[in-house]
């Protein structure tokens, strides 16, 4: 139904375009406005002014052929180089090749994550984050694949595994939580790949954007801040639990204290995950739930990275069989990006950070005694025999 749905409103936004206008005269694939004007400055050599929001407002007035809002960009100067060939075609053609190209890296790393059923696909498709990500024209898909093959490949190639997922430089945000894996499994192989991939970026776009690019970045931090604190967005928007926070009515540094110990209470259990015995599948799902509480900046298109865990986790209950309410945060988690936004907006009630943290818990208790779910049924097993009344020695 969720597929059905989505697909059928994707279309339908397309199909109704003018312009590259859609429904209410909105900007198709809103957010890939940001992602087209930014490759049309490189491509015309004037890649600072990505960091300008008068010269970027006016870019995509232009794209559009009247104002609109303001789609900023707020990546650091190296993303710039993941959207430079987006402005080589035409917009709507460039948007459909992106969601294209990156939403079929989405769909082949999470069925990795969910080999043993064959029905996967129908849900990976129809996860509303994937057409929160779709319709907003945004980049989740690529940190899905970036973060979910670069861990599969931590143990068997983790030199690659680095390169790989130090391509998420431009969302450093969750950088943290990858140290965290790293110093957990002592992967220094994989902490190389990362420096190497890092370094190799950010010389690229200095020697390509010049090294004033990285002052103009600086420049825009404040209304990245501005962003947060001020609710430019709206705090309905944001999933994080700084926002939850705000939602709730607490102050800004009461929300910064509330966010900061949910991160390292979210920090610690993925170091005694990524230290335990669980499957490495389920160890990635972890860390990918960790990203989303460890930052305050966190919005429901995001939530795309939660594919990782709801795949890791029923791939592990289709296995060993469920445990108590996994299936109930299994079906909260994966629900969750199509109401969060319309709670927080309209109802005020802030629903993602206890189900995130709660789906970590529930991985956490697995991985900590992935064998228990056996043992139990061992233990039953006995527990029911021996309950059994013994026949006479005569009938033995």
């Amino acid at each position: 139904m969720f597929l059905i749905v989505g697909a059928f409103v994707f279309v339908a936004n397309v199909l109704v375009a003018r312009g590259n206008l859609g429904f209410y005269d909105k900007p198709i694939g809103t957010d890939f406005a940001s992602f087209w004007t930014a490759s049309n400055f490189v491509l015309t050599g004037n890649a600072a002014d990505a960091y300008h929001p008068l010269q970027h407002h006016a870019a995509q007035t232009k794209l559009f052929g009247k104002e609109v809002e303001y789609f900023a960009w707020l990546y650091p100067p190296t993303a710039l180089l993941m959207v430079a060939p987006l402005g080589l075609v035409p917009y709507l053609p460039s948007l459909f090749c992106w969601l294209a190209a990156t939403g079929t890296a989405y769909v082949v790393t999470v069925r990795k994550f969910i080999p043993a059923s064959s029905e996967a696909l129908v849900p990976i498709l129809g996860f509303p984050a994937a057409l929160l990500n779709a319709s907003h024209g945004q980049n989740g898909f690529l940190s899905v694949a970036i973060i979910g093959s670069g861990l599969l490949l931590s143990e068997r190639r983790p030199v690659l595994a680095g390169v790989i997922l130090g391509c998420m430089l431009y969302k450093p945000q969750f950088a943290p939580m990858l140290a965290v894996v790293m110093l957990a499994r002592n992967n220094w192989k994989m902490a190389l790949g990362a420096a190497l991939s890092l370094a190799a970026q950010i010389a690229a776009a200095t020697l390509l954007f010049g090294p004033e690019i990285w002052s103009n970045f600086q420049s825009i931090l404040p209304m990245t801040k501005a962003i947060l604190e001020e609710q430019m967005i709206g705090l309905g928007k944001m999933q994080s639990v700084f926002a939850a926070a705000r939602l709730l009515g607490a102050g800004v540094n009461l929300a910064y204290a509330a966010q900061a110990a949910v991160a390292i209470f979210a920090a610690a259990l993925l170091w005694l995950i990524w230290r335990g015995k669980a499957s490495l599948s389920l160890r990635a799902g972890a860390a990918a739930t960790a990203m989303l509480l460890s930052t305050p900046f966190v919005l429901d298109y995001d939530f795309v990275l939660l594919a990782l865990p709801i795949a890791a986790l029923t791939n592990e209950g289709l296995k060993t069989g469920f445990r108590p309410f996994e299936k109930s945060a299994l079906a909260a988690a994966w629900g969750l990006p199509a109401i969060a936004r319309l709670a927080g907006m309209y109802c005020g009630v802030p629903l993602s950070p206890e189900i995130v943290l709660l789906l970590l818990v529930l991985i956490w208790i697995r991985s900590s005694s992935p064998d228990a779910l056996a043992g139990g049924s061992s233990l039953i097993s006995s527990a029911l025999v021996e309950s059994q009344p013994q026949a006479p020695a005569q009938s033995r």
